[in-house]
């Protein structure tokens, strides 16, 4: 597969397509396997989001990140891509929704800025290399994302 403009597009919104059905649960995260490099890097830029640095440097540890919060799950909606075919990079203005896992009730709205460098794989598919993460501040006193993955409410 070429790294066009319109490839890409397509790629990433079958990526928020699975990630919203598969990424959260244990029983399914592999599905995502598709879309990560497995030496995949996600590097938050979120004060006090993954211990010291946050870094994350393997697609292993990055599924226990993503399927590691059953009390509640989130859902992505893509509000905005710009697509950088030539180097490769993708950066989505996301539209995200926290639930609690019981009853489905949204505990939280807000926005991600996650920047992703793409690659081809050996095989010649496309696959996230690198994801650089930015999220939205909320106001004082609001629950934030890492809180309700904790289970805190």
């Amino acid at each position: 597969m070429e790294m066009t403009y319109d490839s890409i597009l397509a790629w990433m919104k079958e990526y928020f397509d699975t990630y919203n059905a598969y990424a959260q649960n244990p029983d399914t995260v592999h599905k995502m396997d598709k879309f990560f490099a497995p030496d995949m890097q996600f590097k938050p830029y979120v004060a006090g989001l993954g211990g010291p640095t946050g870094e994350v440097n393997s697609r292993e540890d990055f599924y226990k990140i993503l399927a590691g919060h059953p009390s509640s799950y989130e859902t992505f909606e893509a509000e905005d891509i710009v697509i950088d075919d030539r180097r490769g990079v993708v950066v989505v203005l996301l539209k995200v929704q926290v639930f609690d896992s019981k009853t489905n009730e949204v505990l939280l709205r807000k926005s991600y800025l996650p920047w992703y460098q793409l690659i081809l794989d050996d095989e010649n598919n496309i696959k996230i290399k690198k994801i650089q993460f930015f999220w939205e501040v909320m106001p004082p006193g609001t629950v934030e994302v890492n809180e309700l993955f904790a289970g805190k409410r």
